[in-house]
């Protein structure tokens, strides 16, 4: 049975762009379980009110329903405990946690300003006014005020994630020799500028651009052949 997933999409629907969303498509192919994403806009809450959010990702696996990424992961580890695991124990399951708090403490705050009038300029019209009006509360700010020096907020990412860089610099991925849940939650959040955005803003001289562009190449290519906004 193929798995579905509601996935955040622009206008071209071809096109998804959900960080957290790119963390489950990494993790459903992690499992080898086959996949169906159903575009999904800001304003389609209602096709995912069995849930009790309003935001994606959310899969629907026969009778199941699960939602919200970390969820999903474990989910998919305790459904599917014969193919690979996302999370094969604490250690990692914590190593994911932390990954993920790192991510919305620093990783999301340095982005913001590269990323967010990108994306209002690739959603579909009816997206627009709730987009604007939920990020500029949230973020105190015009959209169009975010950016203000793009070289020196791609300078602030890059130092932003100079701890990965150390760390890669000896090991492939963060899972070590392999990737795991912990990989894909970096990967979607860097997934969101690379797909939204007209150029991909990690300095491609450093070990976390090397580690990139190993998980776009991983599962057939499956993310580097998924289209881009400024394709």
């Amino acid at each position: 049975m193929t798995i579905q997933i509601f996935d955040l999409a622009c206008r071209d629907e071809r096109i998804y762009f959900s960080p957290y969303c790119w963390r489950t498509r990494m993790a459903l192919k992690h499992k080898g379980l086959e996949f169906e994403s159903l575009p999904w806009h800001f304003t389609d809450k209602d096709k995912i009110e069995r849930t009790g959010e309003g935001r994606v990702p959310v899969i629907i696996d026969g009778e199941t329903w699960v939602n919200e990424s970390s969820e999903i992961a474990i989910y998919l580890d305790q459904a599917y405990p014969e193919r690979p695991p996302l999370m094969k124990d604490a250690a990692a399951r914590a190593t994911a946690r932390f990954i993920d708090a790192w991510c919305t403490t620093s990783v999301f705050p340095a982005l913001r300003p590269i990323c967010v009038l990108d994306v209002y300029k690739i959603i579909i019209d009816r997206d627009r006014d709730y987009f604007r009006s939920s990020r500029e509360k949230m973020l105190g700010a015009r959209l169009e005020d975010l950016s203000t020096d793009p070289e020196a907020e791609r300078a602030v990412l890059n130092r932003t994630l100079r701890p990965m860089n150390e760390m890669l610099a000896h090991y492939p991925f963060l899972g070590g020799d392999e990737p795991t849940y912990a990989d894909y939650v970096l990967f979607g959040t860097l997934m969101w500028a690379d797909t939204v955005c007209p150029q991909n803003p990690i300095d491609p001289a450093t070990h976390v651009a090397a580690w990139f562009d190993r998980l776009l190449d991983i599962y057939d290519g499956f993310a580097r052949k998924t289209p881009r906004a400024r394709d």
